[in-house]
């Protein structure tokens, strides 16, 4: 059991996230994609970050449309956005994510007001290592805001990175609900990145268990195993 002294000397999960925000301001950042120094994102970087929808399907058939491929400067991007307390990342992200959301939704985000944008919610440890969650920061930079109230996690999920698609897809069963208000709402899922679908499958089960009606999930970076580029 770890002594008093320990445990104080660790800061607080909240604490250390505002420590990692103030550091952000004041010491100078290399760039996420590259790593030219001393800015955020260079803008070559940026270039590359410029949307590309892909339309693809989840196992059930539910489409998914995504706004980027999930590598090169945009995974090294997003993993600095998402691993390395790099939130101000979200604000060029943003667009691609808006593009995937336009394709689903079946018209603009901001004009699609009949539409529900549910997120899928992080995992508890997750949401206390980073201290923000990073689908609801991509969503306003993209110009919408999450709908709430939404998914709420019903149970942790088993590790998934060592697991097919099948166990990932069995793993994450019941492991969602969904707010009943979305019944016989048109919504849209978003979440940042999908591999195998398989959280995104099960957000559509719990959505459609709550009565919605899905018109389609997306994502702001995946690596579908069929799509089709716009």
């Amino acid at each position: 059991m770890p002594s008093l002294a320990s445990a104080a000397a660790r800061p607080l999960p909240h604490v250390r996230s505002a420590l990692r925000a103030a550091l952000a301001l004041v010491a100078p950042a290399d760039c996420a994609g590259c790593g030219a120094p001393d800015i955020e994102l260079c803008a070559d970087c940026r270039r590359r970050l410029e949307p590309r929808p892909l339309v693809a399907a989840l196992a059930d058939g539910t489409p998914l449309v995504s706004g980027l491929d999930y590598e090169g400067t945009a995974r090294d991007v997003i993993l600095a956005f998402k691993q390395s307390g790099r939130w101000r990342l979200a604000k060029p992200l943003g667009p691609a994510l808006a593009a995937a959301l336009r394709l689903a939704a079946a018209g603009p985000p901001a004009g699609a007001a009949a539409v529900a944008v549910l997120a899928v919610p992080p995992s508890r440890a997750g949401r206390r290592r980073r201290g923000y969650d990073p689908v609801d920061l991509l969503v306003r930079a993209a110009g919408v805001r999450v709908s709430k109230p939404g998914f709420r996690i019903l149970r942790s999920s088993v590790q998934q990175k060592s697991r097919g698609r099948a166990e990932r897809l069995s793993g994450r069963l019941g492991s969602l609900g969904c707010s009943g208000r979305w019944a016989g709402a048109r919504v849209v899922i978003v979440d940042d990145v999908t591999t195998t679908g398989a959280t995104l499958q099960e957000a559509v089960r719990a959505a459609r268990a709550a009565g919605a009606i899905v018109l389609g999930v997306c994502c702001l970076a995946s690596t579908p195993l069929r799509s089709a580029r716009l």
